[in-house]
């Protein structure tokens, strides 16, 4: 604690002359933050608690040149939130009341599908299917009308495009949704799992095929700010930093959003083809070995996850 306060009064008495702005208040908080975690290591190798606050600072350097340098480089940025306020985008009202009121409307008919589909309600098959295919394609309709509003830091995605969304988002529900009648319905199991099975992968084909070549839709001041905290904190080898020059640690989906999202993608992918396998495998050799596909899914997501992670990227090989 005393050390802790020792930190607290010498960054106060090193930031008097700063002007206070948003982008100062997280330099300062950062640094405290650096500091409280190099004297918890410095108490760790038996310095006194007394001492590691002063040593700690002292490792900083001229902490006077240290600030007017970083104040010269984050003149005039403003936070995130500041930004953001300043290029707000309002959802339209009609977007709004579709995207609350259409889930609840599919949520209805999901539940209609599955009372038809079990004979509590009259219909049968077609009635049971109708009201399947209205909850699939009233949530493509939310998935592709989404992406189409603008947004404070994105810019709208072309109407093809979010419909090639919309309308693989719908063919996925559908077909999973006939798989999951074979459990409830007297029809011919084959019959559903094989529909389902054949919707569920082209659904699955059209949103890795979007997703893999989905491109960047950032707007200008929301990459130029980004671009610019990043060089407020980097070193003269362009290795990432904290205020005190320190390594900044992070990981490769940090730094690439898009490896991210492809991980996403393909992990859905593994699992969909997983849970699909598994019903095949429990139909046709036994419902003991359906667990093997999800095992054999599991393993290859843990296999992507160290290899798009940890290792490298093309440009960061080069």
């Amino acid at each position: 604690m005393t050390a802790n306060l020792t930190i607290h009064r010498l960054l106060d008495e090193a930031f008097a002359g700063v002007p206070s702005t948003p982008a100062t208040s997280d330099l300062k908080e950062e640094l405290r933050a650096n500091l409280v975690a190099r004297v918890e290591e410095l108490e760790l190798t038996g310095v006194p608690a007394s001492d590691a606050a002063h040593r700690a600072f002292a490792e900083i350097g001229d902490v006077q040149a240290f600030l007017d340098e970083a104040v010269d480089d984050l003149a005039g940025v403003d936070s995130p939130m500041d930004e953001w306020t300043r290029h707000r985008v309002r959802y339209r009202a009609g977007f709004v009341v579709r995207a609350a009121v259409l889930p609840i409307v599919a949520a209805a008919g999901l539940v209609l599908a599955f009372l038809t589909g079990a004979g509590v309600l009259a219909g049968g098959a077609p009635a049971a299917a109708g009201f399947m295919a209205s909850f699939a394609i009233l949530l493509g309709f939310v998935c592709g009308d989404s992406l189409q509003q603008e947004s404070a830091s994105n810019y709208p995605m072309p109407r093809r495009r979010a419909v090639g969304y919309g309308a693989g988002l719908a063919v996925l529900l559908a077909g999973v949704g006939g798989v999951a009648l074979c459990w409830v319905g007297p029809w011919p199991l084959w019959s559903w799992l094989v529909v389902g099975g054949i919707l569920a992968v082209a659904g699955i084909g059209i949103l890795a095929g979007l997703g893999a070549t989905q491109t960047n839709r950032q707007k200008p001041w929301a990459r130029e700010q980004e671009q610019t905290w990043a060089k407020a904190f980097t070193s003269k080898d362009g290795t990432a930093t904290t205020p005190m020059g320190t390594p900044r640690a992070g990981t490769r989906f940090e730094r690439d959003p898009n490896a991210a999202a492809r991980f996403g993608i393909y992990t859905m992918i593994i699992w969909v083809l997983g849970t699909v396998a598994a019903v095949i495998v429990g139909f046709n050799v036994g419902w003991v070995w359906s667990a093997l596909p999800w095992v054999a899914a599991f393993v290859t997501m843990m296999l992507l996850l160290t290899r798009m992670l940890f290792l490298p990227g093309r440009d960061e090989r080069h």
